[in-house]
């Protein structure tokens, strides 16, 4: 997984604040399919991955891309809305998932070629106002249910301006979306309904989510903002805060290596490895990078992480050592990696994607 996709989307999103602002009335990008062009490849792309024998790419205007050589052409999906999409996540050949800014989950059935638009920012606050309404009125000594009836208020008044930035299902009816200011909500019918579940989050803060690794039994972890670590256990529907951690800088990326250990990694390239779900932590060995984006393990093993900068690091040891590839700073900044055919890497960012060959 990778966010990887946060700096570039945030970046972005605020370079189109003033489009936004002076467009509201003619241009909204929920409403707007996503334009066919025969350069999607070559636009900022934030997420790259591999379901199947398919890979998937998506970034920019609503651009989802896939192709079934190994990276070499590219189809352009027909996507319902122009916003930016930071995260895919498949169950199967047919059944996926895509989120995004202004709060989009969308959803295909036939693979990625065609997606509807399941869910919006707009719905987040409207449905969780009347979610956290009911709860108050079923259990009026929860102190909890208030705060969040407050939280649903602002974002009604704010509209849909918040991103998700990844999403995580586990089979073809229950998933979870996470984001921006802690949002995250919950289907457990493959996307017909979504819920709010702010008030299961040990994240008072509301601190931004940036990226799931998952644990054994359906756990996983939540890394984000200001040092935030949570593990999530949907079945016993909550997330508690790991209070272990070692710095309080925002962790972007998180992989489970192959001994299943956890590495993170964020801001100012520090990274951070732990073997027993957060007990105990051990700074991981490496070069000086830009901030650590995306981490990903390849088929035999090897870590991979991308520095912003566009370093590509790898590890052969489940991330205690990594080291420079020499890949690095050949395709640009970078925002995503992904296995690739052969030897080689698919890395996507704000020049597309690209292919690089790991022996150089």
């Amino acid at each position: 997984m990778a966010l990887r996709n946060a700096l570039f989307s945030l970046l972005l999103g605020a370079l189109l604040i003033p489009c936004t602002a002076s467009y509201a009335a003619t241009y909204d990008v929920l409403k707007l399919p996503a334009a066919p062009t025969e350069v999607a490849d070559k636009a900022p792309l934030f997420v790259v991955k591999k379901f199947g024998d398919r890979y998937y790419a998506a970034g920019a205007r609503g651009h989802i891309i896939y192709s079934d050589d190994g990276g070499k052409s590219w189809t352009q999906a027909a996507v319902p809305v122009r916003s930016t999409l930071l995260d895919i996540d498949f169950v199967n050949d047919k059944q996926g998932w895509a989120v995004g800014h202004e709060g989009v989950i969308l959803h295909t059935s036939d693979g990625g070629a065609t997606w509807e638009l399941q869910y919006d920012g707009l719905r987040y606050g409207a449905e969780g106002l009347a979610y956290y309404t009911k709860q108050a009125a079923e259990d009026p000594n929860d102190p909890v249910y208030p705060a969040m009836i407050g939280e649903m208020e602002f974002a009604i008044e704010q509209g849909a301006d918040k991103p998700f930035f990844g999403v995580n299902f586990y089979d073809e009816k229950r998933g979870h979306a996470a984001g921006a200011y802690g949002m995250i909500v919950e289907t457990i019918d493959g996307g017909a309904s979504w819920e709010p579940r702010l008030h299961n989050m040990d994240n008072d803060n509301f601190n931004h989510i940036f990226d799931f690794a998952p644990l054994s039994g359906n756990r996983f972890f939540l890394a984000g903002e200001a040092g935030l670590l949570m593990i999530g256990d949907p079945n016993a529907d909550i997330a508690a805060r790991v209070t272990s951690v070692p710095w309080e800088g925002s962790f972007f990326a998180a992989v489970d290596a192959a001994d299943g250990a956890i590495v993170m990694g964020g801001l100012r390239g520090r990274m951070f490895r732990t073997a027993d779900e957060g007990q105990t932590w051990a700074v991981v060995e490496k070069p000086e990078t830009t901030a650590i984006v995306t981490l990903t393990r390849l088929a035999d093993g090897t870590l991979v992480a991308g520095g912003a900068g566009g370093e590509i690091l790898l590890s052969r040891d489940n991330g205690q050592v990594f080291e420079l590839s020499p890949a690095s700073r050949t395709a640009g900044p970078i925002v995503d990696i992904t296995q690739g055919e052969g030897d080689t890497l698919l890395v996507v960012g704000p020049r597309g994607i690209k292919s690089v060959a790991l022996a150089q």
